[in-house]
């Protein structure tokens, strides 16, 4: 994949782990309807935050099909781990999405906590 920037250093992804960490990022950073001809690409993970009746099994599940249905993993197995944490103000969900391939694996953390003000959640990753 091909940065789109107009410059003579545009930068090349050549492997295929970059490429589907890159559009994990892109579906985790994009919300439902702001993409134009495909309203429902994109995540709003502060929904679990209101659900109670949602278990660390079934949210996990739900983010692996989110993934699985929007990402190309390109022959990558995929595991999502979650967890509730209580915040000081609000809930606060802790997930790790790990892609492994034979002997290579990469993992990133996220946090995603409800905004004060904005009302938008803030997903973070944390490691």
């Amino acid at each position: 994949m091909i940065d789109l920037c107009n410059t003579t250093d545009a930068v090349v992804l050549e492997n295929d782990i970059d490429l589907v960490l890159q559009q994990i990022e892109i579906l985790f950073d994009t919300s439902p309807g702001d993409v134009l001809g495909d309203y429902n690409f994109g995540t709003r993970f502060e929904d679990y935050l209101f659900d109670t009746s949602l278990g660390n099994h079934t949210v996990a599940s739900q983010i692996s099909s989110i993934i699985r249905n929007n990402v190309d993993l390109m022959g990558w197995d995929l595991t999502v781990e979650v967890d509730f944490l209580a915040g000081s103000d609000n809930d606060i969900l802790m997930f790790r999405i790990t892609v492994s391939k034979e002997v290579e694996s990469y993992s990133k953390i996220y946090s995603v906590t409800q905004g004060d003000v904005s009302k938008y959640s803030k997903l973070t990753p944390v490691a």
